[in-house]
């Protein structure tokens, strides 16, 4: 058993349940027309799920030793790094380009510097993806994205 994984997954467990709770208090609405807590609800509810997981793993492993270093071993940092800038100049832009253009550019440099896939894989993949999170969010949600200069959206 690893305990740390055991109190850290308690934690978020508990965490989760206090965040749908708290969205149970702001009412969840409909799914076609959620309320101000639908959003907390189900974030909360899927911490659960995975805190739930990784306690349950936990329990079932016995203890490695070097396991931080085993947890490090395989990282490329420099992917990491051009992850954060990435995410930085979405976050910068998001507003001026508006949801749809920021984010098939964010997602085309995704899939072609971090995993690289053949382009027409990485700009339907991101076209797609972005579609898909249109439909969700701003039509069947309801939510407001950013249009960006060109106003498209």
């Amino acid at each position: 058993m690893k305990k740390k994984d055991v109190i850290s997954s308690l934690f978020w467990l508990i965490l989760g349940a206090g965040i749908s709770y708290g969205g149970i208090d702001l009412e969840l609405g409909k799914l076609h027309d959620p309320g101000s807590g639908f959003m907390f609800f189900w974030v909360g509810l899927i911490m659960m799920g995975l805190s739930l997981g990784i306690f349950l793993q936990a329990l079932r492993q016995k203890n490695a030793v070097g396991a931080l270093g085993l947890l490090w071993s395989g990282v490329k940092w420099p992917k990491v790094i051009y992850v954060l800038v990435a995410l930085s100049i979405y976050a910068l832009v998001f507003d001026t380009l508006g949801f749809i253009l920021s984010t098939v550019f964010l997602l085309i440099f995704l899939f072609k510097a971090i995993e690289p896939q053949r382009w027409t894989v990485a700009i339907l993949g991101a076209i797609l993806s972005v579609l898909v999170a249109y439909v969700v969010f701003q039509r069947w949600l309801g939510s407001q994205l950013p249009k960006g200069f060109w106003e498209i959206g």
